[in-house]
């Protein structure tokens, strides 16, 4: 009967432990202690059709692969971090060709950013074109998640 009584105090406790922990970590949400981790969103657009490259922070940037947006072009999007938050962001276009592709379009952006859960755009709406007949791609980029 005495282990029994001392089981039952250690649920007792452990319980309001749980809840303690529970009410903190709900507190820390409440004032943004808590934060999701910087989040970029491009929309890529190429014949009428709308591709959406996603990027988180990493600290390699080579290890990130370019997307194919409708066999005639490809897009990266890196958010290297490493000492800050962000480090930089890089954008990066090229053409697709038989051989290779070919760069067209680079953007670095740099700290400091601005501080949202919300999304804000971070780019302009771009218009890129290559190849013989002109082809055009569009992107903007939004960023949000970014703390203090």
């Amino acid at each position: 009967m005495h282990n029994k009584n001392r089981l039952g105090s250690y649920q007792h406790v452990v319980h309001h432990c749980s809840r303690l922990l529970l009410s903190i970590a709900f507190s820390f949400q409440l004032y943004g202690v808590v934060q999701a981790a910087p989040l970029l969103r491009c929309e890529v657009i190429y014949a009428g059709v709308t591709y959406t490259v996603v990027a988180t922070p990493g600290s390699d940037p080579y290890s990130i692969e370019a997307v194919d947006i409708g066999e005639r072009f490809r897009f990266k999007a890196v958010m290297v971090s490493v000492d800050k938050p962000i480090d930089y962001i890089k954008l990066y276009a090229y053409f697709q060709t038989r051989r290779k592709d070919i760069p067209i379009h680079q953007a670095t952006y740099l700290p400091p950013f601005t501080v949202s859960d919300k999304p804000y755009p971070l780019t302009p709406q771009n218009y890129l074109y290559a190849g013989d007949v002109e082809r055009e791609l569009q992107y903007h980029c939004t960023l949000q998640g970014v703390a203090p």
